[in-house]
């Protein structure tokens, strides 16, 4: 059998090795753009839960006097709360203790603590 060095084309065999590392590089370019937009998903639904946050932060700002219902003085005021943004539930719940510093002996001080929690999507 003679060989024929000056041969034109491929074999097979070249072929199935290059579609083989094409696919390994496209699923590790696939890979990254399904996780980058599962982190953007995630950082949008962060803001968003720290936005609503600080909407509820300002209402219990605005109502902090001793002799009016407000959340920091009853409890039973302090609801949990759902809201739905863009398809997502927030579930926001309110806690709230006397402040414990050493220094502050007998203080009349009360902090608001906020939880904020969702669920996303896979």
């Amino acid at each position: 059998m003679k060989i024929i060095k000056d041969r034109i084309g491929v074999s097979l065999l070249e072929i199935i090795v290059a579609l083989l590392i094409l696919s390994f590089v496209m699923y590790g370019i696939t890979s990254l753009f399904m996780v980058s937009k599962r982190l953007m998903y995630h950082g949008g639904a962060r803001i968003t839960g720290m936005e609503v946050a600080k909407f509820f932060f300002e209402d219990a700002n605005l109502s902090v006097r001793a002799d009016i219902d407000n959340c920091l003085y009853n409890n039973s005021v302090c609801k949990s709360t759902n809201i739905t943004y863009n398809g997502v539930e927030y579930n926001i719940t309110y806690a709230t203790q006397n402040v414990t510093d050493a220094s502050m002996v007998n203080t009349t001080l009360r902090k608001v603590i906020l939880n904020v929690t969702w669920k996303e999507p896979k």
